[in-house]
């Protein structure tokens, strides 16, 4: 599956540090200032930030951080250059509380989440800058090189670890879990199908241990960090995404479909998921999914195909495919 890069978050990143010439660790605080007010105060929810418009026309725009912050530096710096993307990326809604100890999904289910995660790729590109990291590559101890970072770049380790993974080959997938063995974050680099741990749930790594070909662990910011590199061969032994054209295959096969036919089937997908990527109002899965689907509808000889139990999971990885295209550009 392509990255979602989230290209044009990143790329005002970019913009913003080398108009400046700017490189971990850099004066956070002093950059803000150029765009927003920056205030410590008492949230009355559970967020790390809040972007505000300014009280009166012509002033900077205000980012309030919880104070509670001051005692997780880490989290604070990220939290105020998240905040920083929702005022530099002039589509994004002001007034949303951001909690960035929310693990980012890795394509955005709805246009919150896409707005989130724009906001993190641009705080992460601000903070870690893909280049930079590139500068450190060549080691193959990939967890220490993931805590050197996020301790270089004064970031999260889920930061540093999202990072570091853009740049490893593919079959990677690394996780963050807390002294309960509790999921925080977890993701995986490029172009792997095997699938990172779910955040929120209690990690079972027996599975990826065992049939991984490299495994490091190692204990960052009171976490667990786990990274395993897995051969291809090993893929399909462990949770693994199937590709839309997989899925073709699957539902081609039960319902009696020759070569001829199933070639013809997937044509069809491909035609549908076209008008869908055109009439898909938002680079979300939720509205890409309601596309497709809609159109699968109003083509009668698809009906069995859309009666079948693997007919969800096709839809589900075209649309995957569709939204991480869109956000790559």
């Amino acid at each position: 599956m392509p990255d979602p890069a989230y290209g044009v978050a990143k790329r005002v990143a970019r913009t913003i540090a080398e108009e400046r010439n700017l490189t971990p660790p850099f004066d956070l605080e002093r950059l803000v200032a150029e765009f927003a007010l920056l205030l410590d105060e008492p949230l009355p929810t559970q967020a790390d930030a809040i972007v505000l418009h300014s009280r009166t026309p012509g002033e900077r725009p205000r980012i309030a951080v919880d104070m509670g912050l001051r005692e997780s530096p880490r989290r604070r710096r990220f939290a105020i250059a998240h905040a920083l993307g929702h005022v530099l990326l002039g589509w994004h809604p002001l007034g949303a509380p951001c909690d960035v100890s929310t693990a980012p999904t890795e394509l955005p289910a709805t246009v919150h989440d896409l707005v989130e995660g724009e906001a993190n790729a641009f705080a992460r590109e601000l903070l870690v800058p893909s280049a930079w990291v590139a500068t450190m590559g060549g080691s193959d101890r990939t967890a220490q090189l993931i805590g050197h970072i996020a301790e270089r770049a004064g970031v999260p380790t889920p930061a540093a670890a999202r990072a570091v993974a853009a740049h490893l080959a593919p079959g990677h997938v690394w996780v963050v879990v807390d002294r309960w063995d509790r999921v925080l974050d977890a993701g995986r680099s490029p172009s792997t199908t095997v699938r990172a741990p779910v955040v929120g749930t209690e990690l079972d790594a027996t599975t990826y241990a065992r049939h991984a070909a490299e495994r490091q662990r190692i204990e960052l910011d009171g976490c667990t960090l786990a990274v395993w590199r897995f051969d291809p061969a090993a893929v399909g032994l462990v949770p693994h995404d199937r590709s839309a054209r997989d899925m073709v295959a699957v539902i081609g096969s039960a319902l009696g479909m020759d070569d001829h036919a199933q070639a013809a089937f997937a044509a069809r997908v491909d035609g549908i998921a076209g008008w869908a990527n055109e009439r898909a109002d938002s680079a979300s899965l939720v509205s890409m999914d309601r596309a497709l689907r809609e159109r699968v509808g109003t083509v009668p000889e698809l009906a069995q195909v859309a009666e079948h139990p693997a007919f969800d999971e096709l839809v589900s990885a075209k649309a995957t495919e569709l939204v991480a295209k869109r956000l790559a550009r």
